[in-house]
């Protein structure tokens, strides 16, 4: 095993663990009777309730889905075509890895302490959705802070025809996706603590969608002028 996957095991493991302590706690600490929220929606209201046996299987949910993430991380450098690529580009990789787990954490967190104080909730102060939405914005600062010193690979990145077909235009796009993704970041983190309502929801979508389609459609231009665009096999059937 690769040491770059072994130390993003390690972090999915203490995530993990540390999401068992908090729905074990928040499973003690849960009264016997009550409803719980389990969702919020977009103002930051509760949608979804359940009873104290929905919301402890809710709880318990929530550290097997980190696990699963945190799995499908350690398979994709091994399953990908271009690993070698993704291996040289591993402390981005890991530090995604790392950011991926502290934001499910977080959300884990987030969503027990909101089930063992309903009555905060109730009210829709959009406080969940707000820390949501700024430990994603965290993220976006933290990938695209690495964007552009990945190399070419099916699983991470901006993956178009252009940039899978071309190194040239893979580097170009990644150097321009970088910023674009640390300011939609940047945005959607001073976003969710002034903007309300769904407004707060949708403005972190936006913005990342924006630098997404920005950076996709300028990859088609990276490629028509790379070196490399014409590089093939040359077989014939």
């Amino acid at each position: 095993m690769k040491p770059f996957i072994r130390n993003g095991l390690l972090i999915t493991a203490g995530a993990v663990v540390a999401g068992a302590a908090i729905s074990a706690a928040a499973t003690f600490a849960l009264p016997a009777t009550g409803e719980f929220p389990v969702h919020w929606g977009a103002d930051g209201s509760p949608d979804r309730w359940a009873d104290r046996a929905g919301a402890v299987r809710y709880l318990w949910i929530m550290p097997a889905i980190t696990l699963a993430v945190g799995l499908l991380l350690a398979a994709v450098p091994v399953i990908d075509p271009r690993k070698g690529n993704i291996e040289t580009g591993r402390r981005g990789y890991v530090a995604v890895w790392l950011g991926v787990m502290v934001l499910l954490t977080c959300i884990h967190g987030g969503t027990a302490l909101q089930m063992l104080h309903p009555g905060d909730s109730a009210g829709g102060s959009g406080q969940m959705v707000r820390w949501v939405i700024a430990g994603a914005a965290v993220l976006m600062i933290i990938i695209g802070n690495y964007l552009p010193k990945t190399r070419s690979s099916f699983f991470f990145g901006i993956r178009t025809p252009w940039t899978l077909s071309s190194d040239t235009a893979w580097e170009k796009t990644h150097r321009i996706a970088g910023p674009l993704y640390m300011g939609a970041g940047a945005l959607g983190l001073a976003g969710a603590f002034i903007l309300n309502g769904i407004w707060l929801a949708v403005q972190l979508p936006v913005l990342v969608i924006g630098a997404a389609l920005i950076s996709s459609i300028y990859s088609y231009f990276a490629w028509r002028t790379a070196p490399d665009r014409d590089h093939g096999t040359n077989l014939t059937v």
